[in-house]
């Protein structure tokens, strides 16, 4: 009897600590912290600067790329919100028509075509305060996922109009 009580009394005592360890909170605001959760998390993350100055960062998923661009930033005070941002080469079926059926059945992952013809992806992350590292690996895991069934819908148009173009 007294060992099993001395076993719930070490399982109740380190159960908030595995617990807590799995709510890390993380600073989010800047490139040099968001690239080093990008590498724990398993993602490539390599820090590049604009022509602006500003810097961002380059990361992939599904075989392809895409960046983390910061916005809001105040030098040492961090930086209020990023995207996550990728984009597909310019395809002749790329319209507004079609994004705009992508954007009615995807609440979060938001595509246009941007002024080149490219079909632009991007999910808004706040910044502010901070976040678990779950929910921060939850949001780049999301993103990988959507990403992968965005290129899924670009393939099924692809297919549609009839373009051979892998």
């Amino acid at each position: 009897m007294r060992i099993r009580l001395l076993a719930l009394a070490l399982a109740l005592i380190t159960a908030p600590s595995a617990a807590m360890a799995a709510d890390r909170v993380v600073d989010v605001s800047n490139a040099k912290n968001v690239a080093a959760l990008l590498q724990e998390a398993g993602y490539k993350a390599e820090i590049k600067k604009a022509p602006d100055g500003s810097s961002y960062i380059e990361s992939g998923a599904n075989g392809g790329g895409f960046m983390v661009i910061f916005y809001g930033c105040k030098n040492d005070a961090g930086c209020d919100s990023f995207d996550l941002y990728g984009y597909y080469d310019k395809e002749p079926f790329f319209s507004t028509a079609m994004a705009n059926e992508w954007n009615a059945k995807s609440r979060f992952l938001k595509v246009a075509v941007d002024e080149d013809g490219n079909l632009a992806e991007s999910v808004y992350v706040s910044a502010l305060g901070n976040m678990t590292f779950d929910n921060f690996k939850d949001y780049i895991d999301w993103y990988a996922s959507m990403d992968g069934q965005l290129g899924a819908f670009i393939k099924d148009k692809r297919e549609a109009a009839g373009s051979g173009k892998p």
